[in-house]
């Protein structure tokens, strides 16, 4: 943790935004944790999960600093925070073996991508899964949860026919398809279909997360179709 707070720190975390990403991060880390624990790996990569975990967003602090925003557009926060971990030698102050330094790099640079790139080692990719599904796990976490999250803006807009046919077909949506608040919040939803691993599964449906956003939404009749479809994939992917 000492690197992390320390680098932090540089920042005014009393910015809520940045605040949020602070506290985002340790809860990552221990969704790395968990779902290490779970596949029944050996204690050093448990520890190699909790430290990808905890700087997979360390390029979101520079990114908020500069933008005044969390859009990739502007800069790849995954990109750029591999980069600066390995430009600056940071991942010496974890206690993860150097051959495994890729394997950080790797995830972080994977973790906010549409698609987990080709050509990958199987370790590599190992990590890359863990981290997409850890990362997902908390923000429905927060979305679901008004005392992190706050407001769930919704507009007055369809959801296009492309943006809904792709989400009945049970596939993940790109974020650049994204034209409207409510398209965003359907994309949200789509999240379901890119978990990677039936115990994250198990732990949104136990906790009822979409349940809880779809909660709070004002438009319910026009959110309730893609709440109902996310149910039933659950259901499918964990019995």
């Amino acid at each position: 943790m000492n690197y992390f707070d320390d680098y932090t720190k540089t920042y005014d975390l009393n910015e809520p935004k940045l605040e949020y990403k602070y506290y985002h991060s340790i809860r990552v880390m221990d969704n790395m944790e968990m779902i290490a624990k779970n596949l029944s790996l050996p204690i050093k990569d448990v520890e190699l999960a909790k430290c990808i975990g905890l700087l997979h967003d360390i390029g979101r602090f520079e990114q908020y600093i500069r933008y005044k925003s969390f859009s990739d557009f502007n800069l790849d926060h995954g990109e750029y925070g591999a980069n600066m971990l390995k430009e600056t030698e940071a991942l010496k102050h974890y206690d993860i073996d150097e051959e495994d330094y890729e394997v950080v790099y790797k995830a972080i640079r994977n973790h906010n991508k549409f698609k987990i790139e080709p050509n990958l080692t199987n370790r590599e990719l190992l990590f890359s899964k863990m981290i997409r599904d850890a990362d997902k796990l908390d923000i429905l976490f927060a979305l679901s949860s008004p005392d992190i999250q706050g407001i769930l803006w919704e507009d007055d807009s369809i959801v296009s026919p492309d943006v809904s046919d792709d989400f009945f077909d049970e596939e993940p949506i790109m974020l650049t398809r994204e034209n409207t608040l409510n398209e965003k919040n359907v994309i949200t939803f789509a999240f379901v279909y890119d978990i990677n691993y039936k115990f994250v599964l198990d732990i949104i449906k136990t906790n009822a997360y979409y349940d809880k956003i779809y909660a709070r939404f004002k438009n319910k009749e026009l959110f309730y179709p893609y709440l109902d479809a996310v149910k039933k994939y659950m259901e499918e992917r964990t019995e």
